[in-house]
């Protein structure tokens, strides 16, 4: 399969065609206006910017898109912009029906190499454009023959109204661009609202005296609850691993009689859906949720080959990835990356490839997958518990062992875990000899998604630091962190719990913590669950699970 690597936008582009689109009655119109150097194709450099990524207060970038935003969507009258509002009304809020978008440059022949943009414009359901940002917006391109190839769109958003999406064009053939809302402005700004209050979500632990066998139940928070003065708190916080865990006093018992906890998920006590007003369920209903947006003048993209070799070779998967707008595209079941060498490998190989290894597998459910993954079809052969850890399994033929066990306090289960079982990851790691055959995957986010993002942040900085102890005490050991998919939303609470806007904002702190950081390498997953032809579920499926083990087993065996 052609490799090719797409970098940093330069000002120059071989042909630049400026479009001014005019929006009038909820139908685009063009005027364009070319500066063709037709032969003079030049190699694009692209930015290295991420879907969504404008941040609160953030100014924005000056160099967004090949196109400025305000030529193609000229500036509304003052009088007639809109802001967002404490209680914004029906008519305000971002509506799908009445949300276009269009390609540009349809005319133009694109070649594999390019870079297609398209452009949307945010409307209310008046038809009014909309003037502040905010809307999350999920894009993908994918062949029209079904299942033979999809990639990732990188999705701008300008803080007016108005979105920049770009496609690399990685295959030949003919494609079509499929745009989602997947929450409004005015539903992202709930989420973030509710996602910051602590201490919403209900937990309970059990504490038992070890010589009369009495027990209390008592409710239990991830930080302190705020109408409890302390004295009537248990202070169970690891200010080591910034992990903070607080239970309503027993009544006669002590503080060190707990002895397990579990997730409680009555709807009395379901404090996310308790935070929300009537009118604000209604943004999580359809079709405010996960809408195909219908596209102005839909037209086939048909990619031709490239006029220069695209053949540069990739580099080995050794540490961080390049700076990239998307990390790669799905050719049938197949994800190719456009980052670094990613091999395929078999289950032969893999055992070849971990040969004398430990490897650490430690966060949540969804990297309890990746232990399951390496058990194969032998599940029963691993000693102890999946549902907290440790979980352990041996292989003798390879001389390799493989640990999964949870991350810290806070768990989702229903069922109760025992306390003494529950360790935070920054625990873990100060207790691992390490070296160079000691491999770790961390992969959390997916029970945090509810949480504060402070909270999930600063145990990011916990665990980054443990890991500079560990590589300081035990030099070559290899530490990935892996990122968090899109995931499945069976009923309107889940969205409140982990709607892919949380997720995402987890991905990005990930991103953005571990990125520039040399001791730890990002596996990051989001762009191959965006376009991924299998049902979105967060416990991913069969082609998700092969794609993200080729990606690890590729820095650790490179070469075949």
């Amino acid at each position: 399969m052609m490799a090719m690597r797409f970098r940093r936008l330069t000002a120059a582009f071989g042909t630049l065609s400026l479009v001014v689109l005019l929006a009038v009655n909820g139908t685009f119109y063009y005027t364009r206006m070319q500066n063709d150097t037709h032969n003079s194709r030049q190699p694009l450099r692209l930015p290295a910017f991420r879907e969504n990524e404008l941040q609160e207060n953030e100014p924005m970038e000056e160099e967004t898109s090949p196109l400025e935003a305000e030529a193609i969507y000229p500036d509304i009258p003052a009088h007639e912009k809109q802001s967002p509002t404490e209680q914004d009304t029906r008519e305000q809020v971002t509506h799908p029906h009445f949300t276009k978008f269009a390609v540009l440059n349809t005319q133009r022949g694109y070649r594999q190499g390019d870079v297609l943009t398209a452009v949307i414009q945010a409307r209310d359901a008046s038809g009014r454009p909309k003037t502040y940002g905010g809307d999350f917006f999920r894009a993908k391109l994918v062949s029209v023959r079904p299942r033979e190839a999809s990639s990732a769109g990188h999705v701008t958003d300008h803080g007016n109204g108005t979105y920049t999406v770009q496609f690399p064009l990685y295959w030949t053939g003919e494609a079509r661009v499929s745009v989602q809302l997947v929450h409004p402005s005015e539903a992202v700004k709930v989420l973030r609202r509710v996602r910051d209050v602590p201490a919403k979500r209900s937990f309970t632990c059990m504490f038992i005296d070890a010589k009369s066998g009495d027990r209390e139940k008592r409710p239990c928070f991830t930080a302190q609850p705020p109408e409890l003065p302390p004295e009537r708190l248990c202070d169970f916080s690891r200010h080591e691993a910034n992990g903070t865990w607080f239970c309503e006093k027993p009544e006669s018992l002590p503080c060190d009689a707990i002895v397990a906890c579990r997730r409680e998920v009555s709807l009395k006590t379901d404090q996310p859906t308790i935070l929300v007003s009537e009118d604000e369920w209604k943004l999580f209903l359809s079709p405010y949720v996960d809408t195909e947006l219908e596209q102005d003048d839909p037209v086939v993209i048909n990619v031709k080959e490239s006029e220069q070799p695209l053949t540069d070779r990739l580099p080995e998967c050794s540490g961080q990835a390049p700076d990239a707008m998307t990390n790669g595209y799905w050719s049938g079941n197949g994800w190719n990356s456009t980052v670094c060498n990613v091999r395929q490998f078999t289950r032969t190989d893999m055992r070849r490839c971990v040969a004398n290894k430990t490897l650490y597998l430690q966060g949540d459910s969804t990297i309890r997958k990746w232990f399951q993954w390496f058990a194969g079809k032998e599940q029963s052969r691993h000693k102890g518990s999946l549902k907290g850890g440790p979980a352990i399994l041996s292989d003798k033929d390879s001389n390799s062992v493989v640990t999964y066990r949870a991350h810290g306090l806070p768990v989702l289960g229903s069922e109760w875990m025992n306390i003494s079982k529950i360790r935070y990851i920054a625990d873990e790691l100060d207790s691992i000899k390490g070296g160079p055959d000691t491999l770790i995957v961390l992969g959390l986010g997916a029970q945090f998604t509810t949480e504060p993002i402070e909270m999930f942040r600063a145990r990011l900085y916990a665990i980054q630091n443990a890991i500079r102890r560990l590589l300081q005490r035990s030099p070559g050991t290899r530490v990935f962190v892996r990122t968090g998919t899109t995931r499945d939303h069976k009923s309107q609470r889940l969205y409140l719990r982990g709607s892919d806007w949380l997720a995402y904002q987890i991905v990005q702190e990930i991103r953005q913590i571990f990125g520039p950081d040399r001791n730890a390498v990002v596996l990051d997953t989001w762009d191959m669950s965006v376009c991924q032809w299998e049902v979105e579920n967060l416990h991913n499926g069969t082609a998700m699970m092969d794609a993200q083990m080729n990606m690890f087993l590729s820095h650790i065996c490179p070469k075949a």
